[in-house]
């Protein structure tokens, strides 16, 4: 899916454009807030870089303080095609990820912790670590010209994190008038589903609730003045209840907010 033939569709008009996304996130379980999030994502030259800041928030801060850094670089066409992505994790423990890849295969990869080894997990092979896109790269859609809303929603991604590998299969579900701190209009409503590849455990009861998860949903709007789709709002519902993200606000009003975030995270 992301292969070098995207590269090739970077240039002309479309690579001399320059598009920039600022947006702030909410995350709550269970109806309580946990988390926020701040995403900032430029595209100049055909080349796009993405950095994603996240901190615990709310009561999730009496049990623990968490805050990770995402970073994710590659080339901007009809597709995403990433060149690296790099997670780093620091909470009660210590998680971290730095890949490279080129057209869509992982060439390098630190992956802390290591996976445990059991006896039903699946093995990562080097089949597994092709045609595949970073989970940040994975949820930005370039928008080429009049983009029907069902073509944002019917696709596969291919995803590999660093430990496993899995397709979140897009159906599309219908469209939605959202309005919020610099955006108002349509989101395109895409249901999920979660198809385990390499690197999960074949006979945990966690592989078999999201295998068969229903209730996996993703909310998709034009970031206003840009060529490029992200998520307004995820919903997962997991074995002990209902993730939610949700954008708070869009737009240059955020820049104190992402600018701190993108700094911390170099």
């Amino acid at each position: 899916m992301m292969t070098a033939v995207a590269v090739a569709t970077v240039g002309g008009a479309r690579a001399a454009q320059s598009d920039e996304v600022k947006a702030l996130y909410g995350v709550s379980f269970m109806g309580f807030p946990i988390a926020k999030g701040s995403l900032a994502m430029k595209v100049d030259r055909g080349a796009y870089a993405v950095k994603l800041h996240i901190s615990t928030a709310g009561l999730a801060r009496v049990v623990s303080s968490e805050e990770s850094y995402v970073n994710a670089k590659g080339y901007f066409g009809r597709t995403l095609v990433p060149a690296s992505y790099e997670l780093m994790s620091r909470g009660d423990k210590v998680t971290q990820v730095d890949m490279a890849l080129s057209a869509g295969s992982v060439r390098s990869l630190k992956a802390i912790p290591e996976l445990v080894p059991y006896d039903d997990r699946v093995p990562v092979t080097t089949t597994a670590k092709r045609h595949v896109v970073d989970p940040l790269s994975a949820v930005l859609i370039p928008v080429q010209g009049t983009k029907d809303a069902k073509d944002v929603c019917d696709r596969t991604l291919p995803v590999f994190d660093g430990w496993t590998r899995y397709d979140i299969a897009l159906s599309y579900s219908g469209t939605d008038n959202v309005e919020f701190p610099g955006y108002k209009g349509e989101a395109t409503h895409c249901s999920a589903r979660w198809v385990p590849v390499a690197g999960h455990r074949e006979g945990s009861k966690a592989t078999a609730f999201m295998r068969d998860n229903r209730d996996l949903n993703v909310w998709f709007i034009n970031a206003p003045g840009s060529h490029i789709m992200v998520p307004y709002k995820v919903s997962v519902q997991t074995m002990r209840g209902l993730l939610l993200v949700v954008a708070t606000r869009f737009g240059d009003d955020n820049l104190a907010d992402v600018t701190q975030a993108a700094a911390a995270a170099n």
